[in-house]
């Protein structure tokens, strides 16, 4: 992954669960260290979207809380529009 000021931070990624339609299971293995669970499931509206990502330290995941929030918020909204057919 590279910064806006132009730096490099590993991204490295493992899938450990694929449950399509409804489930996704993945291992962060760079730093910091965690595992995202993403559940899809059925809704009046269309389909719910459960995103949970749970870190390996309670320290680290304060201390990335600031960027992580808002990241996540743009990944689900790039998904929404990718969905809406924009």
């Amino acid at each position: 992954m590279h910064g806006p000021d132009g730096s490099n931070h590993p991204n490295e990624s493992v899938f450990l669960e694929l449950h399509g339609p409804s489930k996704l299971v993945i291992q962060h293995v760079s730093q910091p260290r965690f595992v995202l669970t993403v559940t899809l499931a059925p809704h009046a509206a269309g389909t719910a979207i459960t995103w949970a990502q749970e870190f390996e330290d309670r320290a680290v995941a304060a201390r990335v809380r600031h960027l992580v929030e808002p990241a996540n918020e743009q990944n689900l909204d790039r998904l929404l529009s990718v969905l809406a057919g924009g």
